[in-house]
């Protein structure tokens, strides 16, 4: 499943990454295999409640120091918008800042990735930097989320951002 979605230029073209050739089942798995043994990384598979389907990928990368990169996307198109990557989101901060004791967790997104950015607001994730990244050929935001920020519920849109009327990012 996951090397079909990696052939997928509309999963890829918000993202600051993306295959540089075709994927094939054969090297999706070897690619895992590796991947999957990384001392700096915690990956995990979006499933559905309801049957088990397997819908996306969420995990940190860059682990050291108490800090972590966040990555995520849901390769079923016809499930996005619903919910789901914000549900996953709120279990990937309890795991990072419970069992892997993070301070801090980052997002990188694109500029142009509205969903990601709408998704970084309901999250309580606070907008710090922009710039023009190489690798991404495109306008990067930098996202964080403190260990403050879970303790005070800002995920869960009971933070003290709320309280001040703000939903979590900086205004644009």
């Amino acid at each position: 499943m996951s090397y079909q979605w990696r052939n997928n230029p509309k999963i890829w073209r918000h993202t600051c990454s993306k295959p540089d050739r075709h994927i094939t089942v054969e090297m999706e798995a070897e690619s895992l295999a590796r991947i999957l043994t990384r001392e700096d990384e915690k990956r995990f598979a979006i499933c559905l409640s309801d049957n088990g389907a397997y819908i996306g990928n969420i995990f940190y990368t860059d682990i050291r120091d108490g800090e972590a990169q966040l990555h995520l996307f849901i390769g079923e198109q016809r499930l996005c918008g619903k919910g789901r990557a914000y549900r996953a989101v709120c279990q990937i901060l309890d795991y990072g800042f419970n069992a892997l004791k993070l301070e801090t967790v980052y997002a990188l997104v694109k500029e142009e990735n509205l969903a990601a950015k709408a998704l970084g607001r309901r999250a309580g994730f606070k907008r710090i930097l922009k710039y023009y990244s190489n690798e991404a050929r495109a306008n990067v935001v930098r996202f964080v989320f403190t260990k403050l920020m879970y303790e005070q519920k800002e995920h869960l849109g009971m933070g003290i951002s709320d309280v001040r009327g703000r939903g979590g990012l900086l205004p644009e």
